[in-house]
């Protein structure tokens, strides 16, 4: 492509005033007299991660949080000044998988959670809290379910069949849950995500002009316009949403066939054969259109004060639909059906949140584009703790950045820090 040339309008987004660090705290926020300590973590099957205990200058009680999200970098969480301040000890953690999930699979992540909480206890901490927010909800929420489970009665595989090791596994169970913007889970928010309209899985461009979302006959409006689909046409989408989840689920589940086949052979062990060959090469899926649910576009789906676009696409979900880096792009067999679908998928909090009976919150962005609603209220109905709460931020989008048209000043993290510091300070011992 040559020279300076000027992008149609259909690529230009608007400013979502999204914090350049989304997910992490300005230092320059922290109370004087906050200590810092990093500390390494191994996990029971030897694998690393790393985290950063953050001490109160003030200490109140003997609690604290644990951060943590299968992939995303979890040490310098955006709501730890607030809890400091209110003198809550505060533990930032990353996985095994930080910033690629390629091979992640939320089992072994557990692991690398329960490794985390045994040093808190060991620390001498009589209080914790488990904070998940986003995807850290659902890691969080299913590790809470299978520590207060009975060890016969955990997880014994992953949806790939690999063992989990749950059953022999210290797992020390948190005392309460923060479900902080919160989605139902990964698998199910990209299943909600999925092109629909693909037919071709090694081919982008081949869709069923019937089920294409970015058609104007279907009801699209180029972004940032506002579109508008027939109810008909959405039911129609979602269960062909399904029924793709389902094909890539069958392609992930031939290709680990066929990779359990050639590891058992016993040509295997001569180098100069094909089968040494297939016994090592365990193929990766490559998932185009996973930035394609209409609520994004459609604002009168579900309807919140959410803004038009899709957080994973910069805003245009048409750009964003295939572009590089989009979520669940390349991923192996094995961490397609533990983390990206939604019909595969075990560590979901929507499953998980049946299971969590400490004392609960909900903090609910009311902008969020990734949760909208009903499922929001679907998890909050379906929580069986006795002490339970759901708070609301208005003006929030999912990482608490200020959605457009929000009053100023107006600070949606430190009213989301109010909240939860508040309502931990409650519950201390």
């Amino acid at each position: 492509m040559a020279g300076n040339v000027q992008l149609p309008e259909l690529f230009v987004t608007p400013d979502r005033r999204i914090p350049r660090a989304f997910n992490a705290y300005d230092p320059a926020l922290l109370p004087v007299g906050t200590v810092r300590e990093p500390i390494d973590i191994t996990a029971s099957d030897g694998a690393f991660s790393l985290g950063i205990l953050h001490l109160p200058p003030t200490p109140r009680g003997s609690m604290c949080a644990m951060f943590m999200h299968p992939r995303t970098q979890q040490t310098r969480p955006y709501l730890a000044p607030y809890l400091l301040d209110a003198g809550i000890a505060v533990w930032g953690q990353h996985s095994r998988h930080v910033n690629n999930d390629t091979d992640m699979t939320h089992e072994e992540v557990l692991l690398d959670v329960a490794a985390g909480m045994r040093m808190l206890r060991d620390r001498g901490f009589e209080q914790i809290v488990l904070i998940g927010n986003s995807g850290g909800g659902s890691l969080l929420g299913s590790y809470q379910w299978q520590a207060t489970a009975a060890p016969d009665l955990r997880m014994t595989t992953d949806p790939a069949g690999g063992p989990t090791g749950f059953a022999g596994e210290d797992m020390p169970p948190a005392d309460l849950f923060v479900a902080l913007a919160a989605h139902q889970g990964e698998g199910l928010v990209l299943l909600d995500a999925l092109d629909a309209a693909i037919v071709d899985e090694h081919d982008p461009i081949a869709v069923d002009p019937a089920l294409d979302l970015f058609s104007p006959a279907n009801g699209y409006r180029p972004f940032p316009q506002e579109s508008r689909y027939d109810p008909a046409f959405i039911d129609r989408y979602r269960a062909a949403q399904r029924a793709r989840c389902a094909r890539i689920d069958a392609l992930a589940r031939t290709a680990l066939a066929d990779y359990a086949d050639a590891r058992a052979s016993s040509d295997a062990s001569d180098l100069t054969t094909p089968w040494a060959r297939r016994a090592t090469a365990l193929p990766y899926l490559v998932v185009y259109g996973t930035c394609a649910n209409p609520a994004n576009l459609d604002l009168s789906i579900d309807p919140s004060d959410r803004p038009v676009g899709s957080l994973f696409a910069n805003g245009n979900p048409f750009s964003g639909n295939s572009a590089p880096g989009g979520l669940a792009r390349v991923v192996t067999p094995r961490a397609w059906l533990s983390t990206w679908s939604g019909l595969a998928s075990r560590c979901e909090l929507t499953y998980a949140i049946e299971h969590l009976d400490v004392p609960t919150l909900f903090v609910y962005p009311e902008a969020d584009e990734v949760i909208f609603p009903r499922s929001q209220e679907d998890l909050v109905a379906r929580c069986p703790a006795d002490d339970l709460e759901m708070e609301r931020l208005p003006h929030a989008l999912h990482y608490l950045g200020m959605a457009p048209g929000a009053p100023d000043p107006y600070d949606p993290r430190a009213a989301a820090g109010e909240i939860v510091a508040a309502w931990l300070t409650a519950r201390m011992a």
